[in-house]
């Protein structure tokens, strides 16, 4: 299992980290993180990761293409030409084109999305369907080899159904396990239906600051 991940600058890590962290239980697992140039790429929470590959070098024919999201930096990325043709390229060739949260836009960017349906962050459901991809809510979305997620969180529970997906659903349980799956909200106010109304608008609010770099 080949895993081509795109990572950039300001990219929210709980994105990528999620769904490999669930995929690296899955026999024959190899990833390759790539960017413009081989380095240190700081992510959204100061963290940074190391991108292993260049555009030029990464693997041509991965197994599975995974994109994450993030706020501005994500939507910045969507005029980076190279980064674009990048993704349209790797992804006319990858068995399974994936993404989590805002990742969507960027494969929608690249023209992979059109026609399929496709989850994203719910703060972003507008934006996705201006690429032709029909916008779902669901956590985990998928639609033939499109496979995409919802916002961050969305990330861990995607990771888990696709790695059933791909190696059975007795695969899935085990991955579940170790991983410790369980979560437990401690707010209840994880969906936009879900929460009360001034937490949704305090959201939205630094929401739009996120994405405007405000």
């Amino acid at each position: 299992m080949k895993v081509l991940a795109l990572v950039y600058p300001g990219m929210t890590l709980l994105d990528l980290v999620g769904p490999i962290q669930a995929w690296s239980f899955l026999p024959g697992y190899e990833v390759q993180y790539a960017w413009h140039r081989p380095g240190p790429v700081p992510t959204d929470c100061g963290l940074s990761v190391q991108a292993t590959h260049s555009f030029a070098s990464a693997w041509t024919d991965p197994d599975v293409l995974m994109v994450g999201g993030g706020a501005k930096p994500t939507l910045d990325l969507l005029g980076d030409s190279a980064a674009l043709a990048f993704l349209a390229d790797r992804g006319s060739r990858a068995k399974w084109v994936c993404s989590v949260c805002t990742g969507s836009l960027l494969l929608g960017g690249a023209g992979l999305l059109k026609g399929y349906r496709a989850s994203v962050h719910w703060g972003a459901r507008e934006a996705l369907a201006q690429f032709g991809a029909e916008c779902s809510n669901e956590r985990v979305c998928i639609d033939r080899n499109r496979l995409t997620g919802g916002g961050i969180t969305s990330g861990v529970d995607f990771g888990i159904a696709v790695a059933g997906h791909w190696a059975g659903e007795g695969m899935g349980r085990v991955i579940e396990l170790i991983m410790e799956y369980a979560p437990q909200p401690p707010y209840g106010t994880g969906r936009p239906e879900l929460a009360d109304a001034q937490t949704l608008a305090a959201a939205n609010v630094a929401l739009q600051q996120a994405m405007t770099g405000a």
